[in-house]
């Protein structure tokens, strides 16, 4: 009888191992659905006052902001306008707020610390007399997120126009663009809350492709940076990208160039980061303007797998400008075929990095 015991006993083991795999298969189809209402793409919000390209945009919690650019008739935009970022991802009202102390297109922007900065970009005449800017500005946002007003913040070692910006360890960095010549270097300063600023100071590791009107994002301490428009040679955009990671000190390590190549070269995009997930949105490729948008899947030791298409855009766009809040993503202003934009298209990251946004009911609608 004692020997019988086991017997009876690994059958009912068994039986529970088949329960619990069926179990986590249900959670696993239940996790990967999508959510009622899910469509896959992206959603046109309202749209800001003043038609903006080249221009920038930075995100807190619950502010959308864009800045600078230039408009149709080839004005510097000054003026910043904000909006609400409601918690389904929608937008509030846009509102103006406090002008920027010197007009620039081909900026870039960050938030960090209560602060909005502004890096770099174009400035002064428009056209061959245009100069890359070496300047950076800050306004401190309010507590319902208008700016207070824009003050001098610091200089860059070099102007950089068509700069990328980023956050990394309270660390704000500039990466890339024009002085004259394009840049393979990235630069970056200290943001310490309630002290002058430090010096920038440059990196003493160097992309290995210069870049120009290229896209960035940051996943963790890695950098990426993707595409960009070439200085020399047949094609006008790369399709490469390549990685660096800033350790403790802020500098970086050795770049390196992926061995996956984006599914279409292009300049003047926009790019973005989430969870494993890398994505590239609109752009030019050289011929036309583009609505494609592009994801990657990032492994922990930063290898990045082939690309593959997402959702087109509305719009075929250039010259945009993108922020992340949360899960949702803002692609803003830019042009196309028509001319300079105000609209700004949002998506959702979803179950494995798809881009979408939950349909609004007539009644929520309403309710609005």
């Amino acid at each position: 009888m004692t020997e019988a015991t086991p017997q009876r006993t690994l059958p009912a083991l068994g039986l529970l191992s088949i329960f619990g795999l069926i179990f986590l298969v249900i959670l696993s189809k239940q996790s990967n659905d999508p959510q009622k209402g899910w469509i896959e793409g992206w959603q046109e919000l309202t749209p800001f006052t003043h038609p903006r390209r080249a221009l920038a945009a930075a995100a807190t919690k619950d502010y959308l902001y864009v800045l600078g650019g230039v408009d149709a008739q080839n004005r510097y935009v000054r003026p910043v306008e904000y909006a609400r970022i409601l918690p389904d991802g929608q937008l509030g009202p846009w509102k103006q707020t406090s002008a920027l102390l010197e007009g620039r297109f081909y900026l870039a922007a960050a938030s960090h610390g209560g602060y909005l900065y502004a890096l770099g970009g174009g400035g002064g005449e428009l056209g061959d007399d245009n100069v890359p800017l070496a300047s950076v500005e800050r306004a401190k946002i309010n507590a319902d997120g208008s700016l207070q007003a824009w003050q001098h913040h610091s200089y860059l070692t070099t102007p950089r126009r068509g700069l990328t910006a980023a956050i990394i360890n309270e660390r704000l960095y500039a990466i890339g663009g024009y002085n004259g010549l394009f840049l393979k270097s990235t630069e970056f300063i200290a943001l310490e809350a309630g002290q002058q600023p430090a010096q920038w100071q440059l990196a003493t590791q160097q992309a290995q492709v210069d870049r120009y009107i290229h896209a960035s994002a940051i996943l963790g301490n890695r950098m990426y940076l993707l595409g960009g428009h070439v200085e020399k040679g047949g094609l006008m955009s790369y399709g490469d990208v390549e990685f660096s990671t800033a350790n403790a000190s802020g500098q970086l390590a050795p770049w390196r160039i992926a061995p996956t190549h984006l599914l279409t070269p292009r300049f003047i995009a926009s790019a973005f980061a989430f969870d494993n997930y890398l994505y590239i949105v609109g752009g030019h490729d050289g011929i036309q303007r583009l609505s494609s948008v592009e994801m990657a899947h990032v492994s922990s030791d930063g290898k990045i797998t082939a690309w593959t298409p997402q959702p087109d855009l509305n719009h075929q766009r250039s010259a945009t400008a993108i922020a992340t809040s949360g899960r949702y993503t803002y692609i803003a202003g830019g042009i196309d075929d028509q001319g300079v934009l105000r609209s700004v298209e949002m998506a959702q990251i979803g179950s494995h990095g798809k881009l979408g946004y939950i349909a609004q009911s007539d009644t929520a609608l309403a309710g609005k």
